[in-house]
């Protein structure tokens, strides 16, 4: 397997390119913007003109979109990429989508003797750019040992969590739980400081506690600095994950006080106009 299509290469998107064309994958690419297209030239991509075209040029393809919907048209509405593609070719959707959405693509394409797997991410940019993303796979275990050294190529850890859409509720819960640490550093930045203690003394301490997280680890120096326009994953794709987690606990029948907890707080900050900031940003909005 030596032909890969990207469709997506923006943040995450172009560093996988990246570390495919270094693996020796001759790489077939297409996103929407021609900045993106162009960087993926110069690394030795091959950019076509849309999707469809990759699927017809790709044994294996990577998708790294925004979320369920454009996937979904991506791979079966206006783009048809299942359609391009030959029976036993691979898709892998890096994307961060809800399982249902994950389950009904993976019926989709065994129809056409295509083998989806939902593959979301956990590294960011500075991950996917040095290939040492962690992968959450959902699909068939059958076919893991054809698609590893593509795994291998962009991420270091690699889990196969279960039946397609396992991985998706793993990026899922686990998103959910980023987001409700970092609200709550948000709280107690705040209430530390009402009380004289620094926010850079206080990390000191929680960090070495029980209360040390990597949340602090990845984006302390942004919640520490106010420095939310330094953007390592934006509050609005953070807003639209955690609500996507709230409607996977509803579609799995399962309370989630504190899910809903989160997506109102981070709610408020979209209100604030604070969806193109970092993340972090989520501390300003807690008073």
């Amino acid at each position: 397997m030596k032909n890969i299509g990207v469709i997506g290469c923006g943040a995450m998107g172009k560093g996988i390119v990246k570390n495919l064309i270094k693996n020796g994958y001759m790489v077939f690419v297409y996103d929407p913007s021609a900045d993106a297209m162009e960087y993926c030239k110069e690394l030795g991509a091959f950019a076509l003109a849309s999707p469809y075209e990759v699927g017809e040029e790709s044994e294996l393809i990577i998708s790294s979109l925004p979320g369920p919907n454009i996937v979904k048209d991506v791979m079966i509405g206006r783009s048809e990429v299942f359609s391009a593609l030959k029976p036993h070719s691979f898709v892998l959707d890096m994307s961060t989508i809800d399982p249902k959405t994950a389950q009904e693509l993976y019926q989709a394409a065994k129809e056409k003797g295509i083998h989806f797997y939902d593959c979301p991410l956990s590294g960011g940019p500075k991950g996917a750019d040095a290939g040492t993303l962690t992968i959450m796979v959902g699909g068939d275990d059958k076919y893991l040992p054809d698609i590893r050294p593509v795994l291998e190529s962009v991420g270091k850890d690699i889990f196969l969590l279960g039946p397609s859409g396992s991985g998706q509720v793993a990026k899922l819960c686990h998103n959910m739980l980023v987001a409700l640490i970092t609200a709550g550093l948000g709280e107690a930045f705040a209430v530390g400081e009402k009380a004289g203690i620094s926010r850079s003394q206080l990390a000191e301490v929680i960090q070495s506690g029980s209360a040390h997280n990597r949340v602090l680890s990845v984006f302390g120096e942004n919640i520490l600095n106010h420095s939310y326009e330094h953007v390592l994953f934006s509050l609005e794709h953070m807003n639209k994950d955690i609500h996507l987690y709230k409607e996977t606990a509803e579609y799995y029948s399962e309370d989630s006080p504190l899910g809903q907890l989160v997506c109102d707080i981070y709610g408020k900050a979209m209100e604030q106009g604070k969806g193109k900031l970092d993340s972090s940003a989520v501390c300003g909005s807690i008073s």
